[in-house]
Formats: structure tokens, sequence, C-alpha cells
């Protein structure tokens, strides 16, 4: 929402390792004045920012209009991502379809669907549209993510944790960290039958790709960390 957009704001004016991405949560949508949202992203001095995590989920809806209300919030969201060139990360449970066919209306340079849930259908359409899907932790333990992570193409798929959610299974019930990231990495390592390192530089590629941010007429690229 608003104040968790400005807590974000001022954690990334605070370090440069860190690129903020704001916006109103379908969770937030039925609550959240837009206006406001768009005064506090117009007078953003970064010239990186992506915009989520935005989009759909009738899990949070009661009735039709909260599910329209929720619409509405995702297409400002996703006009402002157009007119700025943001990347934007997306929100799409139970409501996918309507997702994809939302976002296909839009020309948006760098779309994620965070914490892909869909089916095969579902994911060879995003694929087709060139966007980015991204998997966590439960890629260690889920058949159903671990077939989808099989046929998904190595030039979109990325990683996460979905912090600060926590894991039974293969992580004690802790809260996940990016320190997960690695054992993420290994699990589709195996599942493409890749190297991990292999594997690793490739997500770090598609990381690069996907944070390709044009704000102000600026355009620019994440810096590439050491790890020496």
């Amino acid at each position: 929402d608003i104040s968790t957009s400005v807590n974000t704001l001022n954690l990334a004016r605070n370090s440069s390792d860190i690129i903020p991405f704001i916006g109103i949560h379908p969770l937030s949508a039925q609550d959240t004045e837009i206006d406001k949202f768009t005064y506090l992203f117009d007078h953003v001095q970064l010239t990186q920012l992506g915009i989520g995590e935005i989009g759909l989920d009738r899990t949070y809806c009661k009735n039709e209009s909260e599910y329209v209300r929720q619409r509405d919030v995702f297409e400002k969201m996703l006009s402002i991502a157009e007119t700025h060139h943001n990347p934007v990360s997306v929100h799409s449970r139970a409501s996918l379809n309507d997702v994809l066919d939302t976002l296909s209306s839009y020309n948006i340079p760098g779309v994620l669907l965070h914490w892909f849930y869909g089916d095969h259908k579902q994911l060879n359409r995003a694929s087709d549209l060139g966007y980015y899907i991204s998997f966590g932790p439960t890629l260690l333990y889920s058949k159903k993510i671990r077939k989808l992570a099989e046929t998904a193409h190595m030039d979109l798929l990325l990683t996460e944790t979905d912090g600060p959610v926590s894991y039974g299974a293969c992580f004690e019930g802790k809260t996940a960290f990016p320190s997960f990231i690695p054992s993420v990495l290994m699990a589709l390592s195996k599942i493409k039958g890749q190297f991990f390192y292999d594997v690793a530089e490739q997500v770090y590629e598609n990381s690069q790709q996907y944070l390709t941010f044009n704000m102000n007429g600026v355009t620019t690229t994440p810096v590439r960390q050491s790890n020496t």
C-alpha cells in the first residue's frame, strides 16, 4: 500500500544495493486512494524503480464489485508502468487468465509473474508474451512446481523467496531470507540437468534483462556486484 511503499523508498534511499518496487497489492486495492499513490510515484527521484507487487486475486474479494475495483487498481498501476517504462512484479493467484488478458493490452519493458502457479497452457502463453516467471523454495518439494520448471524457458526464469513467508518443508519452518536462493538454484539445476553455476549465471543475466529501467528518459541497468 502507500505507507509500505514509502517505507520501501526510504530503505532504497539509504542503500544503493536496494532497487525498490512500489505499488498497490490486490489485498489493499479496496482501501487505497489511487491519486495519492500517483502523487507519490510522480515525486520519486530515483532512476531505478519498479512497480509491484501488483495484480489480481479473487481470494481477497467478497463479491464481484470488489474484483472490479481490483482490476481498476491493477490497470492504473500498469498504465503508470507503461508511461514511465518501469518493470512490474505481478501477483496472479486464482486470476491468472484475467491477469494475462489484461497485461497483453500494455507495452511494459519487463513483466514478472511472481510465484508462478498456473498450468502448462498458461505457462506457454506467458512465455509467448515474453514474461518472466519466478519460482521459490517450493521448487524443492512441490511436484507441480517442479513439473512447470521442467518445461519453462531458461531465459525467462527468475528465483525468489517471497519472504517473510515461512516454509515448513525443507527449511524447518524458518522465515525466508535471500540465503535460501542457492537452494532454489540447486533444485532448478537438478531439474534442468545443468551445472549449478551455469544456472546461477543464467538467472542473473535474466534479472539484468528484467530490471531495465527508463525513468525520466534515462535508461539504466543494475550494476553487477563483485563476489570476490
